[in-house]
């Protein structure tokens, strides 16, 4: 993705004393200077290019961010490749980054681990899942407004789960996909607002959690989600982190070493060098999620009413998962008795900070 990110985002969380060091492995070199997705496979980090890139993936150095192998997909091609990532035993690349919402060749090329990890010649083939978003009907090129861009892809049981990069409000839908190649419809399943563009993303098996990373015009950011359920991750615990970086802060790719560590990539930027950084997590392990510590909202679950329990309440905006505004109020007490049943996120401001904090509710 070479545009840098200039829009607005409308809902600006304060997370002051929530910022995480990402420490500098190395700078990688020229030929992946425009990495945008990781994955660990057999204690090697692989890696590709987005748009324009050669139809390859590339191994790194994890010591000096040297190429140390090339491998060449002799039946595809890279229009705009996002992220990657694995199951047990395949590959999968995502060549679905859509900056207009103007693509109708989406498409995730899935290839076998041991072709990988056995071709002789360093070249290897595909087999193609494409697919289409079921409800975008407008193909119109607009740039840097659409939500039907996406950059970030996992693995999870028989499905892959991709996460769109929404331009127009800053919130990620989540698409479901069949593994088995065919061509498809996506559906969306469920929206989380991560206040940012969402660029990679990793499944951890060991813990069961999901890491999404990104960035705001200001800064990179870091998402954990755990204990969800049935795969609707927006029923999980979430918890979002400022990353600060030393060097390009436009994080693309991602990928979980073990239960609590990661490497991260970032492209060539205005902000600094192509980087690999590595990331721990059990530094924030034990700090309450940020979005629930303060202003806490009761009862949760709930079907008539919440009440908000502040002494600095000055007002609450509740969205549905779609991030479409349903109800604003100044009142401590809010009557949500119309609201149909499902996840809501409630954004509270408060008179004592300049904070914003988010929390989310459960109508039953």
């Amino acid at each position: 993705m070479k545009q840098l990110f200039s829009l607005i985002i409308l809902l600006t969380y304060s997370f002051a004393g929530y910022n995480q060091q990402l420490d500098i492995i190395t700078t990688l070199n020229d030929s992946v200077k425009e990495t945008s997705g990781l994955i660990y496979l057999n204690q090697q980090i692989i890696t590709h290019n987005d748009s324009g890139g050669e139809a390859a993936l590339y191994e790194l150095d994890s010591l000096t961010g040297n190429v140390t192998r090339k491998v060449v997909i002799d039946n595809a091609s890279n229009i705009d490749w996002e992220d990657i990532c694995t199951d047990s035993l395949y590959i999968y690349i995502g060549d679905f980054g859509n900056n207009n919402g103007s693509r109708t060749n989406l498409k995730i090329y899935r290839l076998l681990i041991s072709d990988y990890l056995t071709t002789t010649n360093d070249t290897v083939s595909v087999d193609t899942i494409s697919f289409s978003y079921a409800d975008q009907i407008d193909f119109t090129p607009t740039s840097l407004s659409t939500n039907f861009d996406a950059e970030a892809l996992i693995a999870i049981g028989d499905s892959l789960y991709i996460f769109t990069k929404n331009w127009s409000n800053g919130w990620t839908n989540i698409y479901p996909l069949s593994k088995i190649p065919g061509t498809y419809q996506a559906l969306k399943v469920d929206s989380l607002n991560t206040l940012g563009l969402v660029t990679g993303a990793s499944y951890n098996p060991q813990s069961n959690t999901i890491a999404l990373t990104g960035y705001t015009f200001l800064d990179a950011f870091f998402i954990k989600i755990s204990q969800f359920n049935n795969n609707l991750f927006s029923t999980g615990t979430i918890d979002r982190f400022v990353l600060q970086t030393q060097a390009s802060f436009q994080i693309e790719g991602i990928t979980s070493i073990n239960q609590n560590e990661y490497y991260l990539s970032s492209e060539q930027h205005s902000s600094g060098t192509p980087t690999l950084y590595r990331f721990n997590d059990i530094e924030i392990v034990g700090i309450e999620n940020p979005s629930q510590t303060s202003d806490l909202i009761y009862p949760n679950p709930t079907s008539d009413f919440v009440i908000i329990n502040s002494t600095s309440f000055k007002y609450a905006t509740i969205y549905d998962v779609n991030g479409v505004v349903i109800k604003n109020s100044t009142s401590k007490k809010i009557d949500i008795s119309n609201f149909k049943k499902g996840v809501y996120f409630m954004v509270i401001k408060n008179t004592s900070s300049n904070g914003i904090e988010k929390h989310k509710f459960i109508v039953n």
